[in-house]
């Protein structure tokens, strides 16, 4: 009888667990979101201070991606409006990062972007 018991309950934290992760499989930040997150992630002292090893929140309402060229140069701006998942950790924060077509990493200074694809002249 106490084996069968440690097997219910075994079973049902092993089912808990898979529950958890199928439900955070869906709340994965969608993509470019995600990439330019990473990127922010990556320099904390450009944008998200205190708040870069949080779970953060994408308010897809707020964020977006425009995509457009300039003298043939393709480039996306990413706006990610962000927040933590825990309302204790701080407040949210918008970021910016620019793509430009063949350059093959995310931007994350505009001057840069801009000099890249020729905005400055």
């Amino acid at each position: 009888m106490t084996r069968v018991t440690g097997f219910i309950v075994f079973a049902a934290a092993v089912i808990t667990a898979l529950v958890f992760v199928i439900i955070a499989s869906f709340n994965r930040m969608p993509e470019p979101y995600a990439s330019c997150v990473d990127a922010h992630r990556d320099r904390p002292d450009v944008a998200l201070e205190g708040s870069y090893d949080t779970d953060l929140i994408l308010d897809e309402d707020m964020s977006s991606v425009e995509e457009g060229s300039h003298d043939g140069i393709g480039y996306r701006v990413i706006v990610a409006d962000v927040a933590p998942a825990s309302r204790a950790a701080g407040r949210g924060v918008t970021l910016t990062c620019y793509e430009v077509d063949g350059h093959g990493s995310l931007l994350l200074d505009e001057k840069t972007f801009r000099d890249m694809v020729g905005m400055n002249e």
